[in-house]
């Protein structure tokens, strides 16, 4: 047992002498991108399939939650008193995203997909921008038209990984992992 450890001490100490490796290494054909120092540089750089399907995995979580604010207070309080109180429901539903978004940038959905709406300088869009987006979503995210159909083709093709709305109200979705890569870059 002893010859055996001997040996394997030796041949690890017999590799560490040898000298015939070559420790040169040629970068000369790996790419490093510098980090962002925008917003639109952070889309740019945003890999198309994986921000499209986080915006689709936000998207079907906020449907779920605006059918919920149709669903839930009809069962919850009875046809009847739901029927006297529609307004409310469908005002929150009015109000979802031109108030979430526009305010915090995000939804639940974007919540827990990882993604963030934000103006240019990285900030919250507002409430006036957030409209904007939401009147586009009308047509290109609809649910019961074509889904996101439209949204996704434009966002793919787009360099910025943009859709129409966030075309029209100067706005990006972003993940917000790469955000926190803008917020660390050194002041100039």
């Amino acid at each position: 047992m002893a010859s055996n450890l001997g040996f394997g001490i030796e041949a690890f100490r017999s590799s560490a002498r040898d000298t015939s490796w070559n420790w040169d290494v040629d970068m000369s054909d790996i790419k490093v991108q510098p980090p962002p120092t925008s917003i639109d540089a952070i889309a740019r750089q945003s890999r198309p399939s994986a921000l499209l399907a986080l915006r689709l995995l936000g998207t079907w979580i906020d449907w779920l939650i605006l059918c919920s604010f149709l669903i839930v207070p009809d069962w919850l309080l009875g046809n009847e008193r739901y029927q006297q109180t529609i307004w409310i429901w469908l005002g929150l539903i009015v109000l979802y995203y031109p108030v979430l978004e526009g305010i915090w940038g995000r939804t639940p959905g974007k919540l827990i997909a990882g993604t963030i709406v934000v103006d240019a300088t990285g900030r919250p869009p507002g409430i006036w921008k957030a409209v904007l987006r939401t009147l586009a979503r009308l047509f290109e995210v609809n649910p019961f038209l074509i889904g996101g159909i439209p949204a996704g083709i434009v966002m793919l093709n787009s360099e910025t990984r943009r859709r129409v709305g966030d075309m029209w109200a100067n706005t990006y979705v972003v993940r917000v992992k790469d955000l926190g890569a803008l917020s660390n870059q050194p002041a100039s």
